[in-house]
């Protein structure tokens, strides 16, 4: 009735002759419930027999094993949990003695079962927490039950390491501690990659200096160190002059190498408890503790200036370098970092002006200084963000009266300083070196509404476009020139590349083959404002130019002054010995307009034709369809 059919018939052949040999038999049997459930037990049988031996009956007892076969089952699991845990795991008593660990204790700790047990955890102590840390822990365990939190413990090696580690309280049925169970896991490489990340949002990659994040949180609690002391705090901003040449000329490596130098000179410079700091590029910041007059700042930025004179390992070049330096003091220049940055970058730019040495910041700076710093940074970005724009100028045949050409001209239109004149901006573009990448963006706008004019078969004669000497600097000009106009789509006959006489180079030779190539790619060339500057005339002859600019300066007397008429007179009929067309600029009066016809001047240009326009106005005046 109870058969399960889970044990075979050798089973029962079995405990019958132990039975019929010994009079009993016991074991573990799996019987059938009368739900028809399936259970364990465990059974005796004993045979009962009379006096005279004979058998009588069978007396069995059995025990139901389920709740015990669960309960082995699953000590078994837990058991196989407890030692294949990834995490390290730690029971102790109320006492803290350690009675049991697991295999993931051992890898992390060092310790194995045998070597921790009968310790308490103050075995893996770091020594790295006090005693409030410990405090805090006992607290959140009898509050309620459970702590977790980073640690620093130490391996059996001593070596320490980081650990998450969850604490817990177990308790019996009347609510007594009995256990804790530890369970941590080794967050060395998580920390790691913190530090890593952590190095890198606060230093500079390339010195290892302190970048601007870290600054702007160190220097608040130096400053208000320095408030209580009574002390002065100093600024110095350094950047280096003509870095970018460095970078140009010889590579990214060679100009990385020079600022990694540049880092470990200033360290040199200063004392171990000053900061040194790269704010990007080529600029740095050093911040001077406890300075109690502007002299001692002063005389740290000369120590700066004397190591910049020993020259820089540029990998295969001795690489000279100068600096300059501005200085400015807490509180007098400013109470806060942003501000004694802004004042001591604005002496940086004024000793950078001046070339005399270090200045401190002074409210003596001028305004029209201020403006030319705010201009020199905004002009940085002024194609980018679409303030640039080309407006151009008509050029008319005096004979013909007919379109001749045009001049592109750069305007600058702030969104907040409104129109910047050319004559403004200009000048520090080219002294910034920025000309170059305004040059070729104007060459690259010019010939993009060149090409837009030619689709829409409105025929324009001929482009001029401005050429800055420091345009010339650039070894690849020639190639960069055709590039633009190649990708532009344009006819290099159609454009003219005017250069003034006042070219501010004197190695003339390597301008002359640079035109040359041009002017052998199909390239005009004119001279401009000829007549303004000094330059010798033997050159006129070897400069492969097409036109000739007469400076507006002769036009302002033309008709009222003998002597200026002989000069243009004179101009012109020298460019026409040489084969050049003449171009009179700034023609401002119709008497102008009459003698230059009388003078046998080809072109005119001035505001009294008209002004320099946008190209959609210049379209309508002067360009009409050809079809």
């Amino acid at each position: 009735m109870l058969k399960s059919d889970c044990q075979s018939p050798d089973f029962y052949a079995r405990m019958w002759a132990a039975i019929h040999l010994d009079g009993k038999w016991k074991g573990e049997i799996w019987n059938r419930r009368k739900n028809g459930e399936v259970y364990p037990q465990w059974l005796s049988i004993s045979a009962v027999k009379d006096e005279a031996g004979q058998l009588q009956n069978y007396m069995a007892m059995f025990l139901d094993l389920t709740e015990y076969k669960s309960a082995a089952s699953k000590l078994r699991l837990h058991a196989q949990v407890f030692g294949h845990a990834s995490e390290g795991i730690m029971i102790t008593d109320t006492a803290l003695k350690i009675l049991s660990v697991n295999q993931a204790f051992t890898v992390v700790t060092g310790y194995t079962e045998e070597e921790a047990c009968g310790h308490t955890p103050a075995l893996l102590r770091s020594g790295r927490h006090g005693r409030d840390f410990y405090d805090r822990m006992w607290e959140s365990l009898r509050s309620t039950g459970r702590w977790q939190g980073e640690i620093w413990n130490r391996r059996k090696g001593g070596e320490l390491y980081p650990e998450f580690l969850t604490i817990t309280t177990l308790r019996d049925e009347h609510g007594e501690v009995t256990n804790y169970i530890g369970m941590f896991k080794d967050i060395t490489e998580r920390k790691q990659s913190e530090d890593k990340l952590k190095y890198l949002a606060h230093y500079d990659a390339l010195t290892g200096l302190p970048n601007r994040t870290l600054l702007q949180e160190m220097l608040p609690d130096v400053m208000e160190g320095c408030r209580r002391k009574g002390e002065r705090l100093g600024v110095l901003f350094i950047d280096l002059d003509r870095f970018k040449s460095v970078n140009d000329s010889l590579g990214h490596d060679a100009g990385d190498k020079v600022l990694r130098q540049m880092g470990e000179r200033l360290k040199r410079a200063v004392r171990a408890d000053d900061v040194v700091s790269r704010l990007g590029g080529d600029e740095f910041i050093v911040v001077l503790r406890g300075v109690q007059r502007v002299e001692e700042a002063l005389d740290t930025a000369r120590r700066v200036t004397e190591l910049m004179e020993r020259p820089f390992d540029g990998a295969d070049n001795e690489i000279y370098m100068s600096a300059s330096i501005g200085i400015s003091l807490y509180p007098d220049h400013g109470k806060d970092l942003e501000s004694l940055m802004r004042h001591a970058d604005l002496a940086m730019y004024e000793a950078k002006s001046l070339g005399t040495g270090p200045q401190v910041f002074n409210e003596g700076i001028s305004s029209a200084f201020l403006r030319k710093l705010r201009l020199e940074r905004e002009l940085r970005f002024a194609a980018e963000r679409g303030e640039l724009q080309l407006v151009y100028q008509p050029q008319i045949g005096l004979a013909s009266g007919r379109l001749e050409g045009m001049e592109s001209l750069l305007r600058w239109r702030h969104p907040e300083l409104g129109a910047i004149s050319p004559s403004e901006f200009i000048p520090i573009a080219e002294e910034t070196g920025l000309i170059r990448e305004i040059g070729g963006w104007a060459l690259g706008e010019a010939c993009r509404q060149l090409g837009e004019w030619d689709r829409a078969s409105r025929a324009v004669p001929a482009i001029a476009v401005n050429l800055s000497a420091r345009q010339f600097m650039a070894p690849d000009l020639a190639d960069s020139i055709r590039r633009i106009v190649r990708e532009a789509g344009c006819d290099p006959r159609q454009i003219v590349l005017e250069i003034t006489e006042s070219f501010g180079i004197t190695d003339m030779e390597p301008v002359i083959a640079v035109l040359r190539e041009l002017k052998a790619a199909g390239f005009r060339i004119a001279i401009d404002d000829f007549g303004k500057g000094y330059s010798a005339l033997g050159y006129l002859k070897q400069l492969p130019i097409d036109i000739l600019k007469i400076d507006k300066s002769f036009l302002a007397e033309l008709t009222t002054d003998p002597k200026s008429e002989a000069l243009t007179r004179a101009i012109i009929q020298m460019a026409q010995g040489m084969e050049l067309r003449v171009i009179a600029e700034g023609v401002e009066t119709h008497a102008q307009m009459d003698r230059l016809r009388e003078l046998r001047c080809d072109i005119a240009q001035g505001y009294y034709i008209d002004r320099p326009m946008p190209a959609g106005e210049l379209e309508d005046g002067y360009l009409a369809p050809t079809r």
